[in-house]
């Protein structure tokens, strides 16, 4: 799946978060929900192309959303999606340092996050085996784990990074069972 980043556009203390094209926004972070720069903040479907949406890197604070969080919308380029407003100083400095070691994490390999909120499996049944484990040397296709939301089962699929097809799991981020939201880091593949 392919990514954007959204456009940022600062007026007095607040960020107005901006589409990057025109197309269909789904799936916008909760509202109050604190956000580190870079955060995944949704999906934006283009002429049938379902692509991630990400905070730009210099920006993070709180949602201000006044739409339904599970509807899907029609944006113009450059339309406001939500907004964000500053966290004390305390929040700010864990959002700086969850983006400092988000960044890490990145350097070190291509980062697989979860494409919406509910509970992680690293495998298909309690008495089978993972998806995949540590080492492991995976190919676009593969699917590494699933994602339940309310008795539905979701899989996670690694699709390849922008520069291979295939990639070698380098760390497993989360552990089976775990609760995930919505763009939290589930493993690095380099």
């Amino acid at each position: 799946m392919s990514s954007l980043k959204a456009i940022s556009n600062t007026v007095d203390s607040q960020t107005k978060i901006l589409s990057p094209a025109v197309g269909f926004y789904s799936s916008a972070p909760n509202p109050e929900s604190l956000l580190t720069p870079g955060a995944l903040i949704g999906k934006l479907q283009i002429l049938n192309t379902e692509i991630e949406l990400y905070l730009p890197e210099n920006v993070g604070g709180k949602v201000q959303f006044d739409g339904e969080r599970d509807k899907i919308y029609p944006v113009e380029y450059k339309q406001e999606l939500f907004r964000l407003i500053p966290e004390n100083i305390d929040l700010k400095k864990e959002t700086i340092k969850a983006a400092v070691e988000l960044e890490e994490k990145q350097e070190k390999g291509f980062v697989l996050r979860a494409s919406t909120t509910g509970i992680f499996y690293c495998k298909p049944s309690p008495d089978a085996p993972p998806y995949v484990e540590l080492g492991q040397q995976i190919e676009s296709g593969k699917v590494v784990g699933l994602i339940e939301v309310m008795k539905t089962f979701n899989q996670v699929v690694f699709q390849g990074t922008d520069k291979s097809e295939t990639g070698k799991i380098t760390q497993i981020l989360v552990e089976d069972a775990a609760e995930v939201k919505l763009g939290d880091a589930l493993f690095v593949v380099e």
